[in-house]
């Protein structure tokens, strides 16, 4: 009995040891399926091109830029049927302006500075590499301090009334 024990205590080490685990995923009956693929219309994966496609450069609404120049681009890679989802590149030029965001939004710059204040005072600063999400109804402030590039995915339905984020 101690026997039988002992070979079971020290099977599993033994059998990774000598590399015999991998040998007996490929006895039939120890290996599993995959599962199916789903049932539905084809659906592809959608890339983030290294170069931005080309794009329309928007100001935002004259009342909320608070100075400089902050010129501004949104490409939309994707947009899900329902309109709910949303993924793109957006850049945006030297300047302070103020923001109001109606959907919650993630956000990884991939270029450039930018100091994020909130409505209270509280302040960021984010930079090329930084991540970060933007939740629906913030209010505040984006100083633009070197050109801005940034990959976005926003979710939910624009308010009615409500400044877009872009």
């Amino acid at each position: 009995m101690a026997l039988i024990k002992q070979l079971i205590t020290s099977a599993g080490p033994v059998l990774a040891y000598m590399g015999v685990v991998p040998v007996l995923r490929m006895v039939p009956f120890l290996r599993r399926e995959p599962p199916a693929l789903l049932d539905g219309p084809l659906q592809q994966t959608v890339d983030f091109p290294a170069a931005q496609p080309p794009a329309d450069t928007y100001l935002p609404a004259f009342s909320t830029i608070l100075s400089g120049n902050p010129a501004q681009t949104a490409t939309y890679l994707y947009r899900s049927a329902d309109g709910q989802f949303a993924a793109g590149i957006w850049t945006c030029r030297i300047g302070k302006f103020r923001i109001d965001f109606d959907r919650d939004e993630f956000i990884q710059i991939l270029e450039g500075v930018v100091i994020v204040t909130d409505a209270e005072g509280g302040s960021r600063t984010y930079r090329a590499g930084d991540a970060f999400v933007t939740p629906k109804g913030f209010s505040g402030t984006w100083d633009v301090i070197e050109p801005i590039k940034k990959h976005f995915t926003w979710y939910g339905a624009a308010e009615e009334g409500v400044c877009s984020a872009f």
